[in-house]
C-alpha cells in the first residue's frame, strides 16, 4: 500500500498490477536477456520510484501476477471489475495498470469496450525486467502516472503509455520483439507524448461503436478462435473446430486473418460459409494490418476477436 502524506491537492489514483516483464526478475546475470516475468509485486515496483509521491497519492492492488502470454479471460473479468470499482469512487481520479507487453493490446482494447467512466485508464509495460541494468519499467510507470493525473486525459478512454508515447487502445500494437520502443499505432500514429510532467496531445481517439458493453462474467465467455488464410488453406481446421462437439465452451465465432485487404483462399471461404450455416459467426481481418472502412476499421485480428468475444457474451 502506498498512500503518501502531503498536500491534499495531489490526485488519488489506483495502480493495479497484473505481472509481466515490468515485474520480472533476471534468472542470472542482469546484463543477459534471461528472466522470469510476473515476480515482483506492484508495491515493489512503486517503491522503486519515490518521485511518484509528488504526483499523486497512490493505492496499489495486485489483480494478478503472470506472464502476459498466459493472460486469461477470467483475469480480464476481474481486472475490469476492479477498474470499475475504483473509478466509481469519487475520490479516485484514475487507474494505472501494469501489464506484460505480449497481450497488452488485447487487454487494453477489452477494457476500452467495457469502460464506462470518463476517468483515465492507463496501461503500461516494459521490454526489460525490473532487475535489468537499463530497465525501462520505472520510466514507463512514471510516465503512465504523469498521464493519468492530467486533466487532458479525461475522456481519452483507455490508453497505453510506453517509451514516452500515448497510444489509443484501438490502435496500439506490439511491433518489435526487442526494441525498447516496441509499440506502434500504425498509420494513425499515437495520440500524443509525455513532455516532462505534461501531456502533449496531437489528436483524440475515435469513439468505439456499440460501447460500453457489460463486463462478461468469468464463466460466461464464449469461444472465438482465429484462423489464418495462407497458400493452400483448405478449410480443414475450420471444419474440425465447428464439428468438435467436445469443445467447452462451444465454438461461437471465427476471426480470419486474411491475406492482403482481407482476402481469403477459395477453399477456406467455402468452409467459412459452411460454418456460418452452422450458426458460427465469422469476421474478416487482415494479416497485413488493420483494414480500413466499416465497423471493423482499425482492428487487427486479435482485437477483432476481442470485440467478437464481448459482443457474443453480451448477446446471450
Amino acid at each position: 500500500m502506498h498512500n503518501p502524506s502531503g498536500p491534499g491537492a495531489r490526485p488519488r489514483i489506483v495502480v493495479l498490477g497484473t505481472g509481466g516483464t515490468i515485474a520480472g526478475t533476471a534468472t542470472g546475470d542482469p546484463t543477459l536477456p534471461g528472466y522470469t516475468a510476473g515476480v515482483l509485486s506492484v508495491d515493489a515496483l512503486l517503491e522503486g520510484i519515490p518521485s511518484l509521491s509528488r504526483l499523486a497519492q497512490i493505492h496499489a492492488e495486485q489483480v494478478a501476477n503472470l506472464d502476459s502470454k498466459d493472460m486469461e479471460v477470467a483475469v480480464w473479468t476481474r481486472l475490469a471489475e476492479r477498474v470499475a470499482h475504483w473509478l466509481a469512487q469519487p475520490e479516485i481520479a484514475a487507474c494505472v495498470i501494469t501489464h506484460g507487453t505480449d497481450t497488452l493490446e488485447e487487454t487494453a482494447y477489452f477494457l476500452q469496450l467495457v469502460q464506462r467512466s470518463h476517468k483515465p485508464v492507463v496501461l503500461t509495460a516494459a521490454m526489460r525486467p525490473a532487475t535489468a541494468l537499463d530497465a525501462d519499467g520505472p520510466q514507463n510507470l512514471l510516465d503512465a502516472v504523469r498521464v493519468a493525473v492530467q486533466p487532458q486525459a479525461l475522456g481519452l478512454g483507455v490508453v497505453c503509455v510506453l517509451h514516452g508515447r500515448v497510444h489509443a487502445a484501438r490502435d496500439v500494437t506490439k511491433a518489435s520483439t526487442h526494441r525498447m520502443d516496441a509499440f506502434t499505432s500504425g498509420e494513425r500514429g499515437p495520440l500524443g507524448e509525455v513532455d516532462g510532467d505534461s501531456l502533449r496531445l496531437w489528436r483524440r481517439p475515435d469513439t468505439e461503436p456499440g460501447a460500453p458493453f457489460a463486463i462478461p462474467p468469468a464463466d460466461a465467455w464464449p469461444r472465438v478462435e482465429i484462423v489464418l488464410s495462407h497458400a493452400g488453406a483448405d478449410g480443414a481446421l475450420v471444419r474440425c473446430l465447428v464439428g468438435q462437439s467436445a469443445l467447452q465452451p462451444a465454438l461461437r465465432g471465427l476471426v480470419v486473418a486474411g491475406t492482403g485487404g482481407g482476402t481469403v483462399h477459395q477453399r477456406l471461404r467455402e468452409a467459412l460459409q459452411w460454418a456460418e450455416e452452422q450458426g458460427v459467426r465469422v469476421a474478416i481481418a487482415s494479416r497485413v494490418g488493420p483494414l480500413r472502412g466499416g465497423a471493423e476499421d482499425g482492428l487487427n485480428a486479435v482485437k477483432l476477436r476481442v470485440r467478437m468475444l464481448v459482443e457474443l457474451a453480451n448477446s446471450r
